[in-house]
């Protein structure tokens, strides 16, 4: 008799640190692989919104573009569309990869650049001078005004313990 191979023992804890937002959502797959950024469209967000996310380059998601049965997943048809939610408002949607990447790398630099400390201080003195005058503007401008980027962690669940 061959010798049963001993499993490592993970706690809950252990599980929730390598986690700790939650476990990760399980990507949809699509019959030809990696090639495609999925999302779900919620159309209660707004009106609108799924046709928004077409000018934006997002396409619905085809019952023949997943791998799997839509009743295995977990998801249902409609109009030839895959959805879920409440009456079928979520539509999965895809859009290529290669775009979605970058389009994400797009924001991140615009994001990096809008964050710069002197152009905040700028955007800060020219939003004064604005309200109160070019004399105030000027004040902010040429004050000794410094902005750091931080992060902070804040808990959205309530579940950090206190301390």
């Amino acid at each position: 008799m061959a010798k049963k191979k001993e499993l490592p023992v993970v706690s809950v804890i252990d599980r929730r640190l390598a986690h700790p937002f939650g476990a990760p959502s399980v990507p949809i797959t699509m019959k030809d692989g990696s090639a495609w950024a999925t999302h779900w469209i919620s159309a209660d967000l707004r009106a609108g919104r799924v046709h928004q996310a077409i000018k934006m380059g997002w396409a619905y998601v085809l019952p023949t573009d997943l791998d799997g049965s839509i009743e295995e997943l977990g998801f249902d048809i409609k109009d030839n569309r895959i959805v879920q939610g409440h009456h079928g408002s979520e539509v999965l949607m895809k859009m290529p990869k290669s775009d979605f990447d970058r389009i994400q790398q797009a924001k991140s630099e615009r994001n990096l650049t809008n964050m710069r400390g002197d152009k905040i201080k700028a955007d800060a003195a020219q939003r004064t001078a604005q309200k109160f005058g070019d004399e105030a503007g000027d004040s902010v401008y040429n004050s000794d005004l410094e902005v750091k980027d931080s992060r902070v962690s804040i808990d959205l669940d309530g579940e950090r313990p206190q301390q």
